[in-house]
């Protein structure tokens, strides 16, 4: 799914407009403690699926998009109608992580992504 289909469908707010907005997602992680996101998607074995992936959180902070630059997942989506600071949202300018956020509950989006095609990230993952 491209990544304009879901900031459409979903109905997402964009916090920096050149965003490469053609992108491909087709995997998702949900996780409200970066922990828990750095321990799974450390786990994955080929780049390819977290160069296609998206780190949904209700984390509003520098955390998540620390974390997002850490795991090379250049798309975070903020959950729960979170509003980021604007330190938050020039840090993930700087570190060219995609910020976007929807009102959509973290369980929601899950679901709906999951209903149009989008994989979730496990424990070890292949492509």
């Amino acid at each position: 799914m491209k990544l304009t289909e879901i900031i459409n469908k979903y109905e997402c707010h964009v916090y920096h407009e050149e965003a490469f907005m053609d992108k491909d997602i087709e995997f998702a992680f949900c996780s409200d403690l970066m922990s828990d996101a750095l321990v799974i998607m450390n786990s994955v074995k080929d780049d390819r699926i977290l160069d296609h992936s998206i780190l949904i959180t209700g984390l509003a902070t520098q955390q998540s998009i620390r974390t997002a630059e850490m795991l090379d997942v250049n798309v975070v989506l903020l959950v729960r109608g979170k509003i980021p600071s604007d330190k938050v949202i020039q840090l993930a300018l700087e570190s060219n992580i995609i910020l976007i956020s929807t009102s959509y509950t973290m369980f929601n989006i899950s679901g709906m992504m999951y209903q149009d095609g989008i994989r979730g990230i496990k424990y070890d993952i292949q492509w």
